[in-house]
Formats: C-alpha cells, sequence, structure tokens
C-alpha cells in the first residue's frame, strides 16, 4: 500500500513539476518522502525541483543522498554532472557524466549533457563530438540538436548552426528552444525579418517572463491605430527599457494614445517622453480603459523594423537642465577628457537564469584599472550596486587612486544622464548605463562579450541603435585584456588629439 501511495504521489508530482508549478510538486514530493526516506525516485524529483528553483547546493545535497542508495544510478549521476555544472565545477561535472555513459552507454542525455559542459568551458569542438555522439544514440533528439546549434554558433559557423535549429524544430515543432536560439542567430546576423517572429518564443521559454495583461486585447497590427488607448508595458531590464523606448513616439505619431508602463528606476530619466505619452510605474486606473496592449519588445515586429529603418533619431531622451550645471560644476576643470566608466552590469538578483551571463559581461577592477595610466584623462566612476561598488571603495587607493567616484552624487538614472551630458565618453560594459549614453547621443565604447548579445549584431564594430557607440567586442571567451589593449590605445590617441586642439 505505501509504494502504491509513493507511486500516486510521484506521478502527480511531475505533472506539477512539469506545468511549472513547483511548490506543489515539491509538497507532493514531500509526503512520499515521509513514507519512504530513502526513495531514490523521491530524492532524485525533489533535487530537479531543487535545481529548478536554483538551489544548486541542495540539489547536489540531495543527488547525492541517490547515488548513496544506488550507486549504479546513470540518471542520477548526469543529473549530479548537471547541477556541478550549475555550480561552476567543471572538472566534477565531467567525471559524473563520464561516470553516468560508463554505467549506461546508450544513455544519450548524459552525452549531450557532457556536451553542454564542454561547452560552458569553451571547448566548442569537443561539445560538437559528444553532441553527435547523443543524437547517433537518439536519432530524434531535438534538444541536442539545438545545443549543438549553439556550439556551431559560437565557432561562427552560422550557417551550419542554423540547419541544426531548423532540424530540432521539424523534429520538435513545439520546441521552444530552437525557435529562441533561431530568434538569437537571426537577430544577431541582421535577419529581422524573421528574427523578430521568431523572438516571440521569449513567451514560451524555460524561465519565461510573464506574458501579463492578457484580458487586454493584443496590439497585433498598426493599422486602424488612431485614437486608441494603448498599454505598452516594459518587460525586461532597463537597457531594454532604454533601448526600446524610441518606438513610442512613432506610435503615438500615428494617432495612438499611449500610456507607458515602466520600471520605477527609469520614471525620472524618461520624463521628456512626457509631452507625447502617459509615463507611469504602475497601473492604477482600471484596464477597461485600454483598447490594446503591448509588450514593449514586440514593437519592433509591429513597425516591421529592418536594419534600415530603426528609429535613430537621437538623442530621444534628455536629461534634467537643471542637474546637468549642477554636475558642470563638480567636474575637474582643464584640457583633459572627461571619461565615465563602468565596469560591471551586476546581477539581477531576481534572475538567477541570467547569473552566467552577467558573469560573463563583467570586467574585474583590476583590469579596468589598466587604463588609469593613460596621460590627459580624468576617469569618473558611474559605478553604482554591489559588489562593485564596494569593491572600488575598498580597493581604490590600490588600484584606480585618480579615479573620481561618483557614486554619492547618482540617486538615479536622471542623475546618471545629468553627468553623462557632462562628460566626453563613456566606457561601459553592457549594461543599462551604456544605452542611457547612447539614448542621449554622447559617444559610448562598449565592451563586450565574445557570445555577444543579439542586439549588437555580428562582426561590427558600429551599432545601428546608436549612431554614437563604439563596440569593442572579444576575440575569444573572457578575453577583456585585448579589449582593454586595444580601448588604451584608442583612448591614448584620443586624449592626444584633444590636449593638441
Amino acid at each position: 500500500m505505501t509504494s502504491q501511495a509513493i507511486y500516486i504521489l510521484l506521478n502527480n508530482s511531475r505533472l506539477h513539476i512539469q506545468s511549472g508549478e513547483l511548490d506543489k510538486g515539491n509538497e507532493l514530493l514531500v509526503k512520499a518522502q515521509a513514507l519512504d526516506a530513502n526513495n531514490p525516485d523521491v530524492l532524485r524529483l525533489l533535487s530537479v525541483v531543487a535545481a529548478m528553483k536554483f538551489d544548486y547546493s541542495g540539489a547536489l545535497t540531495l543527488i547525492d543522498q541517490v547515488i548513496v542508495v544506488t550507486p549504479n544510478n546513470a540518471i542520477a549521476h548526469s543529473n549530479r554532472g548537471n547541477i556541478l555544472k550549475e555550480l561552476y565545477r567543471f572538472d566534477e561535472a565531467l567525471i559524473s557524466l563520464d561516470k553516468a555513459i560508463e554505467l549506461q552507454p546508450d544513455y544519450a542525455e548524459a552525452y549531450n549533457n557532457k556536451g553542454n559542459v564542454l561547452q560552458d568551458l569553451h571547448r566548442y569542438e569537443e561539445a560538437l563530438q559528444w553532441y553527435d555522439n547523443a543524437i547517433a544514440l537518439q536519432k530524434n533528439y531535438a534538444e541536442a540538436y539545438s545545443n549543438k546549434g549553439n556550439a556551431l554558433e559560437l565557432l561562427h559557423r552560422h550557417h551550419e548552426a542554423m540547419e541544426y535549429f531548423d532540424a530540432a524544430t521539424s523534429i520538435n515543432p513545439r520546441f521552444v528552444d530552437g525557435y529562441w536560439h533561431k530568434a538569437l542567430g537571426q537577430l544577431s546576423a541582421g535577419n529581422y525579418e524573421m528574427g523578430w517572429q521568431n523572438y516571440e518564443a521569449r513567451w514560451f521559454k524555460n524561465h519565461a517572463t510573464k506574458l501579463l495583461y492578457g484580458n487586454v486585447s493584443r496590439l497585433e497590427t498598426l493599422q486602424n491605430v488612431s485614437g486608441k488607448n494603448i498599454l505598452i508595458w516594459a518587460e525586461q531590464g532597463l537597457g531594454d527599457t532604454l533601448q526600446f523606448c524610441r518606438y513610442i513616439k512613432p506610435l503615438v505619431e500615428l494617432g495612438a494614445v499611449v500610456t507607458f508602463l515602466v520600471q520605477k528606476p527609469l520614471i525620472q530619466v524618461l520624463d521628456s517622453m512626457r509631452s507625447y505619452c502617459t509615463l507611469v510605474e504602475k497601473i492604477d486606473a482600471e484596464l477597461e480603459i485600454f483598447d490594446f496592449q503591448s509588450p514593449l519588445l514586440s514593437l519592433p515586429l509591429l513597425f516591421q523594423t529592418s536594419i534600415e529603418t530603426i528609429p535613430v533619431n537621437v538623442p530621444y531622451l534628455a536629461s534634467n537642465k537643471d542637474r546637468q550645471s549642477e554636475f558642470s560644476s563638480r567636474l575637474v576643470g582643464g584640457k583633459n577628457l572627461k571619461v565615465g566608466v563602468v565596469w560591471n552590469g551586476g546581477f539581477r538578483v531576481d534572475h538567477p537564469e541570467l547569473w552566467a551571463i552577467n558573469k560573463r559581461r563583467n570586467i574585474e577592477l583590476d583590469q579596468i584599472a589598466k587604463l588609469k595610466d593613460i596621460p590627459g584623462v580624468d576617469f569618473y566612476s558611474l559605478q553604482k550596486g554591489d559588489p562593485a561598488e564596494s569593491e572600488l571603495i575598498e580597493k581604490q587607493d590600490l588600484l584606480w587612486p585618480n579615479i573620481i567616484n561618483c557614486v554619492q552624487w547618482l540617486d538615479d538614472f536622471s542623475d546618471t544622464a545629468a553627468l553623462i551630458e557632462n562628460l566626453d565618453l563613456i566606457i561601459s560594459v553592457d549594461t543599462s548605463t551604456a544605452h542611457l549614453a547612447g539614448a542621449l547621443g554622447k559617444p559610448v565604447w562598449i565592451l563586450n562579450r565574445y557570445d555577444s548579445c543579439w542586439r549588437w549584431l555580428r562582426g561590427r564594430s558600429d551599432s545601428p541603435w546608436y549612431p554614437t557607440a563604439k563596440i569593442y567586442q572579444q576575440s575569444k571567451p573572457g578575453d577583456w585584456a585585448g579589449v582593454l589593449e586595444q580601448v588604451k590605445n584608442d583612448l591614448s590617441q584620443l586624449a592626444l588629439k584633444s590636449l593638441n586642439q
């Protein structure tokens, strides 16, 4: 009777887990565990739920218990490899995955998982072999095809990558990650016609942003929008809002009456938009007043945006003139270039699925500080948020004594905008400050990771989104030294030119 009860609880918990109801699934598993504390299936699923909640340490403890009970459990060893990968313990992950393969040589998922670890280690060519092994064992393994496409993208074999993404969605037309990776590849290549369409897969992929305001009709065409009340809502990060808020004015110019719902930290810096739309940080009114709604990053699709038709009337944001004047009096005088610096985009605590990308985009203080000795430049830190802000305070005297730390001046983005207006150049990693500088029409040098975000396009040092931007991209994963050496040379020449004028 006990085994039957556990069987029922396990099956029901799986259904909840598959539908994303992790707490309900976990609750049933805890009940099953009370009936049999060492049941390996219960422990393994508890580990899966913990990993899905990003509690990788807890997941590892649970999967280790499974292996104690069933040491020859190939699935458990494979799961352990996945968890160790998320903990950046890559060598241990490979050992666990090799054990899974040894125990069950026909277990395709273990081969696929090993390819993923090798990809995180930047061993892309080796990863391809393991994806091929997985596909050889399981011909219709859509995920392995898609993962191989990702590795091919990172090897700059873009045409082949798209073939594998196409294969993944052909095998399983409901395989959302395949469409998502197609979108990223297409947008990176400037194929906006297909890219914007596939970008809508973002609502259905793992860890998707929730599609809000479903009780208001979705805006699906720009025809006959004149006189319509339309809610546009920011859906992603602050930088995304700063980049794509440029679409609000063209929508208003079609006659729409727009309410733009944005994140609270951006309310003041977007204040200049109030001349043509209603700007809010929350919706107090009844939603019935709106005829349509749309998430912000669906507007490029609605406008059928191509590279040539990106709205690029910069500046499309303006800073507060009084604050501008205030900062002007605080800056160092003379002919030196005034350069603002941001080297860390921080970590969005509420989005752990982005932590790995954030880690790759950020630069350590001791690396960026190598710019400090360039003659003819006064550096200003625009860095806010820990750990970078605290690290600068702690190590400034040692690593960058002559940088001017502006953190005490910057209460919000409107302060940052006013300060940027007083500077000659911004040097920033791919974060919201770079977008703000571009939106203000200020020169900005963007320090870009190897696996670049799609918005910067492939193989370009300029940006059709920001005419004043210059992109410095890693030539190999993690190589900030090469990027900073190029920046140092270019900045030295720019400073010398400024001093000679």
